[in-house]
């Protein structure tokens, strides 16, 4: 029985030894595997970094063109608001006008006064000043 035993292990074991794999044809075999889906992951790596570019360049665009609306809104806007402050203050300064000249009118009238009285307190006071000086001389 036990030698039948060893014949029918043996020829089991006949059967599985053309099937055994070596370690150098494992090894070759997972590197190849492996090699194989490296270059399929770094394919798709790159397609969806394409994608992504093109979809950012994209974005890009329209960001850039709804800047560039918005800017043209802004300029046009303070442009606006430029020509009503410019009115504003051509206003004033219209106002302003007749004070500043009524202001000179006032500044040379007190200078015409400021001499005048200047004459009089000369003259009021220099004959007085001329005697006491002869007197002490």
């Amino acid at each position: 029985m036990a030698e039948i035993h060893a014949i029918t292990v043996g020829r089991a074991m006949g059967m599985y030894v053309d099937n055994l794999v070596t370690k150098e044809y494992l090894d070759a075999t997972l590197d190849a595997r492996f090699a194989q889906q490296s270059v399929m992951i770094e394919k798709r790596f790159a397609e969806q970094d394409a994608k992504f570019e093109k979809r950012f360049a994209e974005q890009d665009v329209k960001f850039d063109k709804r800047f560039a609306e918005q800017d043209a809104k802004f300029d046009k806007r303070f442009a606006e608001q430029d020509v009503k402050f410019d009115k504003r203050f051509n206003a004033l300064e219209d106002r302003i006008a007749p004070i500043e000249l009524a202001v000179q009118s006032i500044q040379v009238t007190q200078r015409f006064q400021s001499g005048l009285l200047l004459m009089l307190v000369a003259g009021l006071l220099v004959p007085p000043v001329l005697n006491l000086v002869t007197k002490l001389t």
